[in-house]
């Protein structure tokens, strides 16, 4: 099973990309032992959505929502100043949410 992610990058963000597409394959790393239980069910679907925007003030706004095995996950945030923190904690967010379940 391979997870989907899905990258929506809003053009204020643009020039970002590079370093968004860095954090998410990095955090994605961070969750792959907690998406591995799924491997085993042929049927599961894992769909990790992610938003970034960047607002007027050079502050991010973020969105993750995961479909993963028919539970959703869903975090965002905006106001974070740093890309990687805003990142992390939304991958935090799902890790911990797999984790519980």
């Amino acid at each position: 099973m391979q997870p989907q992610v899905i990258l929506q990058i809003d053009s204020s963000a643009e020039y970002d990309r590079e370093v968004i597409e860095r954090l998410v394959n990095d955090s994605m790393g961070k969750v792959d032992a907690y998406l591995r239980r799924y491997d085993n069910k042929p049927d599961a679907e894992v769909r990790i959505e992610v938003t970034i925007k960047k607002n007027a003030d050079d502050s991010f706004y973020g969105k993750l929502h995961a479909h993963v095995d028919g539970q959703l996950i869903m975090f965002e945030r905006e106001k974070f100043f740093k890309l990687d923190d805003l990142i992390h904690h939304a991958f935090q967010h799902m890790k911990e949410q797999l984790a519980a379940k």
